[in-house]
């Protein structure tokens, strides 16, 4: 009888450990959770994160997983850079100022006279001197770089025609928060007015704003043509996103997971370009199609408005010394970049 007790004993305790043990199991490979957050939707930036999404849980075997947060869905500019300085969010991407609020000196890529061009944008960003310049700046601010983009030249999305720089005067037009782009604007006689993406066409639509300083991409993507359908293309500067990750959350993988993130970041950079350079062309023919109109100014008019920006960059840069400090490292390696 004692035996036949001691037997059911080991049977029942084999079992109980057995279940244990499928459940840690079960625990252990539940896949890390990577939140991707970004303020557009059907563009570039997007375009990004579902290549991203697809490479990075195919070659960690689904061991991260990577759901996205297009559209402003995790917040604005301001939450957003929030949530990925605390790690409440682990992954966003989107133009370099949209993170000003984490540090000034993130609105440097986009200060004019650093690129000449989207090409030129990309052959610089494939320059390991540069690429180790903006990393290591990223990192002192607890944010890991993986990947550099390129969306396209800046224009001005109007809701009434503008041919000269003195049709710009008093308009009130949206930029981002950084102080760059706000001087940049109103050197051009223009009125900054920072806002969120999200609030932009409502701000249109009810006359809060004249008008849009960004990319034709967002312009498309966010039908801003039935509000405001005349474009001045002015190519100021340029709009570069970035992608980063929370340097916390990071830290705590294992090695082989940290070098697939930063290796799939990189990896994807050729293709998306790819991408974009097609889609601005898509962009411009849509544009166009779906009644919205192309002007430049003339080039008296643009050398004079190339003029004012740089002024008003070397002003903002006069004012701090850590943004001009990397203002003039980027900028002498990208002037050795035909």
């Amino acid at each position: 009888m004692r035996d036949k007790h001691l037997r059911r004993l080991v049977v029942v305790t084999g079992a109980a450990a057995a279940v244990t043990l499928a459940a840690d199991l079960s625990h252990a490979q539940q896949p890390i959770v990577m939140k991707f957050a970004t303020l557009t939707i059907n563009d570039v930036q997007h375009e990004y994160m579902k290549n991203f999404k697809s490479a990075l849980e195919t070659r960690t075997q689904n061991r991260i997983r990577v759901d996205l947060f297009p559209a402003g869905q995790l917040g604005g500019a301001p939450r957003q850079t929030e949530g990925l300085r605390l790690g409440t969010i682990e992954a966003a991407t989107g133009p370099a100022e949209l993170f000003f609020g984490a540090d000034q000196r993130f609105q440097v890529l986009a200060m004019a006279g650093l690129f000449k061009n989207n090409d030129h944008a990309r052959r610089v960003f494939d320059i390991p001197a540069f690429r180790k310049i903006w990393e290591d700046f990223t990192a002192s601010r607890g944010l890991v770089n993986i990947a550099l983009t390129v969306y396209d030249h800046q224009r001005i999305a109007l809701k009434a025609p503008a041919n000269k720089l003195a049709d710009l005067s008093g308009r009130r037009v949206r930029v981002l928060a950084s102080e760059s782009e706000q001087a940049s604007i109103a050197a051009l006689g223009a009125a900054p007015v920072p806002i969120s993406l999200p609030e932009v066409m409502p701000a249109l639509q009810q006359g809060a704003i004249d008008g849009v300083s960004s990319v034709l991409g967002v312009f498309v993507a966010f039908r801003y043509q039935d509000a405001a359908p005349h474009v001045l293309d002015t190519g100021l500067w340029y709009l570069m996103p970035i992608v980063m990750v929370n340097k916390g959350w990071y830290d705590r993988l294992a090695p082989d997971l940290q070098k697939a993130i930063v290796e799939t970041g990189a990896m994807l950079e050729a293709d998306n370009y790819r991408w974009q350079t097609a889609r601005i062309a898509e962009d411009s023919k849509a544009w166009v199609e779906k009644g919205g109109r192309f002007t430049k100014l003339s080039a008296p008019e643009q050398q004079e408005a190339q003029k004012r920006v740089l002024d008003a960059v070397q002003s903002v840069l006069s004012k701090n010394a850590p943004l001009k400090a990397l203002y003039d490292q980027l900028k002498a390696v990208a002037a050795n970049v035909n």
